[in-house]
């Protein structure tokens, strides 16, 4: 890629960020190219489409100006959706919740949370009276604790005490040796009905293994929602509880992941290595 190239598309990108009702067909005017030149350097680029891209950020606009209005119409209009509806949707398939939900950020609920070294980095484990609600991976605590906090803007938040200790070990101790959770680990996690089947999904596939996006969904019954099991995927809280990790590409690429795609391959090696000694034994 020419540096003209680069300076034109990470110019489309903060256009895409500042402009609500950016377009694609603006982003690629702007730049000086043909749509589907633009389409595929922009891919090639990012990794993502221009039209995923500028979903994201409508998205991220919605969840902050859901914590900081009482009115999700409000909210719709600042994320720059065309309507209610496609922001309900999108709602659904990026925040886990519906926007009535998602406005209440956890209001009334007592989060406990934990962070821990583990090989990936650090890992934050969140729970509810009910069951886990996240697990975070990242490499800084303290970003971290504010994705919980952006996650769950009105619950109050708590540092877990001893007993809370025992979770995230056990969390943390599937990072680093990947096993199927245990069945008495329970999880309290939001989500549409079909975020809920994929989760339930993806939760059937052994340490070790992969299956396409497009295999997720024909084991859903939805087979040809692959574009929706991925943002179901994209939308899953619970690292490696979920193993979203485990889905990749038609084309044998890994594609995304949402704590990075390093990790993403670290956790299929590692799994994969597990198996063929365990096989072998």
């Amino acid at each position: 890629m020419t540096a003209a190239l680069d300076t034109r598309l990470l110019a489309a990108c903060r256009r895409a960020l500042d402009e609500s009702d950016a377009r694609v067909a603006d982003l690629a005017a702007a730049a000086g190219m043909s749509a589907g030149h633009f389409q595929r350097a922009f891919k090639q680029a990012l990794g993502v489409t221009p039209g995923e891209f500028l979903r994201a950020g409508r998205l991220e606009r919605f969840r902050a100006a859901l914590g900081k209005t009482g009115s999700v119409t409000e909210a719709v209009h600042a994320a720059g959706f065309g309507s209610t509806s496609r922001a309900h949707q999108a709602a659904g398939e990026g925040l886990g919740m519906a926007p009535s939900r998602a406005r209440q950020g956890g209001h009334g609920e007592r989060i406990d949370y934990a962070t821990s070294a583990c090989r990936l980095g650090r890992v934050l484990v969140a729970a509810t009276s009910r069951g886990l609600c996240a697990v975070l991976l990242g490499d800084d605590d303290l970003a971290l604790e504010a994705e919980l906090r952006a996650r769950f803007p009105k619950a109050g938040l708590q540092r877990g005490g001893p007993a809370f200790r025992a979770t995230l070990d056990r969390v943390a101790g599937l990072v680093d040796t990947p096993a199927a959770p245990p069945a008495d680990l329970p999880l309290d996690i939001a989500g549409t009905a079909f975020q809920r089947r994929a989760w339930k999904a993806l939760q059937q596939i052994p340490a070790g293994e992969t299956v396409t996006y497009a295999e997720l969904a024909r084991r859903m019954g939805h087979p040809n929602a692959h574009r929706a099991a991925a943002a179901a995927c994209g939308a899953n809280p619970l690292a490696v509880v979920i193993p979203c990790h485990r889905v990749v590409r038609s084309d044998g690429e890994l594609g995304g992941y949402r704590w990075g795609v390093e990790r993403k391959r670290a956790l299929l090696n590692d799994e994969r290595s597990l198996v063929s000694v365990r096989s072998a034994c």
